[in-house]
């Protein structure tokens, strides 16, 4: 009988503890994922390039050789090493009195197009870019487009003549006809794919060696993250609007913007973009690059003959050295009048 009971307490327990288990809710939550970006996956961006190796060659070259039998070519370089080292002013000088045609490797190209680009020399640089950037017109938008696009808003600000937050940098983004194209297509037959990589392109040139305040680049990245939230993909649209926030900090409406991304990435268990990796730093002063270049080429000391001083003199033993010459004389004198003195009295006796 005592088995009894106590088997059927053991039973009613086990049964109370399933039904309380079973009864509460699961709660397990996925671990953090990356979002799927299978259309447009945003690459670093290399915002303080180190000079390429035929550069740093040739910085030590033109180091070791006086400026005055400098040619074109080393006043170039160093002219790419002052754009290294930015200072703007003292390369565009250097690059005004030369053939900036010839330049043709794309590193180069980019060193002249930063310096145009820091001292708002923008009519200079639609032209420079008109000859320079190619134009793929089997594209809807191409890079030469949206670098055009994104001047033309810096000179409008220059000129006083850009509103904020009305004006629109990347005009074609508010074309209504985007939502007609096909965001599925594959990224080589995508229109929509075409144009991202279009306007990040353009970004990348302007970010080369910038990290102060910049509100025309702050919105140019904004509508870029706006762009992606609506046909790509959050996780890009959070890089953007980090990148818009890095220029320009005090934007209230594009704070509202990233908070909300945010909290959408959160309820999708979504890993951000790493922006810290991605987009980089601007270090002051990071290419410790020599700059005491010799005005005047140094004697060649192998190419004076050598030298054999003259046998010194041998001078007379002088063995009064403590004896002035003008009191020795005196001293002759006196003892020459004394010795005449005596002779003649000794002539007397």
């Amino acid at each position: 009988m005592k088995n009894i009971i106590k088997y059927t307490i053991l039973t009613c327990v086990l049964f109370i503890n399933t039904t309380f288990v079973l009864s509460q809710k699961i709660d397990y939550k996925n671990p953090p994922k990356q979002e799927s970006t299978y259309l447009f996956n945003v690459l670093k961006y290399h915002r303080q390039p180190t000079p390429p190796l035929y550069m740093t060659i040739k910085f030590e070259e033109i180091l070791k050789l006086p400026t005055s039998e400098w040619v074109g070519s080393d006043s170039l370089f160093y002219a790419y090493e002052n754009v290294h080292l930015e200072k703007y002013e003292l390369a565009l000088s250097i690059f005004a009195r030369l053939n900036i045609d010839t330049i043709q490797e794309p590193h180069a190209q980019m060193l002249y197009r930063t310096t145009l680009q820091h001292l708002d020399r923008f009519e200079m640089l639609k032209n420079y870019n008109s000859r320079t950037i190619s134009d793929d017109k089997s594209m809807i938008y191409s890079i030469k487009s949206a670098v055009s696009d994104l001047t033309n808003a810096y000179q409008k600000s220059k000129q006083k003549t850009f509103i904020q937050d009305s004006t629109s940098i990347f005009t074609i983004l508010k074309d209504p006809s985007l939502e007609e194209f096909n965001r599925d297509k594959s990224p080589q037959n995508n229109k929509l794919v075409s144009i991202a990589f279009a306007i990040d392109s353009a970004l990348r040139y302007f970010t080369t060696f910038h990290d102060g305040n910049d509100y025309i680049l702050s919105q140019a990245f904004e509508e870029m993250g706006d762009f992606q939230k609506k046909y790509f993909y959050i996780t890009n649209a959070h890089f953007y609007y980090s990148a818009s926030r890095h220029y320009y900090t005090n934007d209230l409406y594009l704070a509202e913007k990233y908070n909300n991304i945010n909290d959408e990435m959160s309820e999708k268990n979504f890993i951000p973009i790493s922006f810290k990796h991605k987009f980089g730093k601007v270090i002051n002063n990071r290419f410790q690059i020599k700059t005491n270049f010799k005005e005047k080429s140094e004697i060649d000391s192998s190419s004076i003959s050598s030298y054999t001083p003259p046998p010194k003199k041998k001078g007379q033993k002088d063995y009064l050295p403590w004896i002035d010459n003008s009191i020795l004389i005196l001293i002759i004198l006196a003892l020459a009048l004394i010795f005449v003195v005596f002779i003649l009295k000794t002539k007397k006796q």
